[in-house]
């Protein structure tokens, strides 16, 4: 199965929207959705990375998305990662 990694912080509207999209698609083609709070403590590295860029979104640790997400892509990708 495919795992989706969201790298978000709280109080990102960019975050919201993107992530209503990524569960859109969830919800007609199965994966595994990890949420990372870059600001959580433990996550600094991730916080250095990706402080001004979130959402950031990795499909089976590459990242394919950033600030935004493409539905039509989105869904492109996955099947092509099965």
């Amino acid at each position: 199965m495919n795992c989706i990694t969201f790298f978000t912080k709280p109080d990102c509207t960019l975050c919201r929207a993107a992530l209503y999209v990524v569960k859109r698609v969830q919800s007609h083609i199965p994966f595994e959705l990890n949420s990372i709070d870059i600001s959580a403590p433990g996550n600094e590295i991730f916080l250095a990375q990706y402080k001004h860029d979130i959402p950031i979104v990795h499909l089976n640790d590459v990242e394919i998305f950033r600030h935004r997400v493409d539905e039509r892509q989105f869904r492109k990708l996955l099947r092509a990662a099965v």
